[in-house]
């Protein structure tokens, strides 16, 4: 359970505010409060389904549990996990594993909390992001797949996205030099997503979903079907003018599918 959780619930009862009382009383017993020696601290009356009004019996017992768990001012990851929660904040860099044009061995690009990074290669400025580590690691060892995959060849740099983290607002200014950026995908709703962000972070129309008819051959002899969830998910959901053709593909054939579907025979 999350210490700042069950800071907040003392807060707002320190500024008569009404609380769910039920999940006070939870967090509360995770940390060895049984019900009894709160109700020496407070008593509560209910106004609603879950909402309780909770007045301070002993002030000093209070002031005991404020000091055990105390507010805590939250502005980076260790402040974050120090109060249960580090997920709270970002942290303070990033790092991207990228493949050079031309270049067999790859290189990890670190990068600072203000988004400088340092390569020691001049990149391409064309960019192929590709997904899912098996497809990685087969593109060090075949250099003939990405020219396969994407139905002919495409000089690029190759970076791997692991899988969402792509879509760290620091990786900006590495995806500004680029005036192509193309995105190797699952196609499938977790795909999309990550295109959306990779597309917020890229210049202007820079962005493609690559659905060459290598993958689309694949995908229609591999795919799985949706699911309705999965059919009404795509159909709520918002999307960027790029991922119109491969989202219509989708809803044709009624299938998703993984990328690792292009190292099939």
């Amino acid at each position: 359970m999350k210490k700042a959780s069950f800071a907040h619930y003392l807060q707002q009862i320190k500024n008569s505010r009404p609380i769910n009382i039920e999940r006070f009383l939870t967090l509360a017993e995770s940390y060895s409060l049984s019900h009894e020696q709160l109700a020496e601290i407070f008593s509560w009356k209910k106004i609603n389904a879950k909402q309780y009004a909770v007045t301070i019996v002993k002030q000093s017992l209070f002031e005991q549990l404020c000091a055990r768990f105390p507010v805590l001012s939250i502005t980076n990851r260790k402040q974050a996990s120090a109060a249960g929660d580090s997920h709270a904040k970002r942290v303070s860099g990033s790092m991207l594993t990228l493949l050079a044009y031309q270049h067999s061995f790859p290189q990890l690009l670190v990068f600072a909390r203000d988004s400088s990074y340092q390569t020691p290669y001049p990149l391409h400025k064309h960019l192929l992001v590709i997904e899912n580590m098996e497809n990685f690691l087969a593109v060090l060892d075949q250099a003939e797949y990405p020219g396969q995959w994407l139905d002919g060849e495409w000089p690029c740099d190759i970076v791997y996205a692991q899988g969402n983290a792509i879509g760290n607002r620091l990786h900006q200014q590495f995806f500004s030099q680029y005036d192509k950026i193309r995105c190797l995908l699952d196609i499938d709703l977790g795909g999309f997503e990550i295109f959306k962000n990779i597309n917020t972070l890229a210049p202007k129309n820079s962005c493609s979903y690559v659905l060459s008819d290598y993958y689309l051959q694949k995908y229609i002899q591999y795919g799985n079907p949706l699911t309705q969830q999965q059919r009404q998910e795509l159909s709520r959901r918002s999307y960027p003018k790029a991922l119109e053709k491969v989202i219509n593909t989708v809803l044709k054939y009624n299938q998703f599918a993984e990328q690792e579907i292009l190292l099939c025979s």
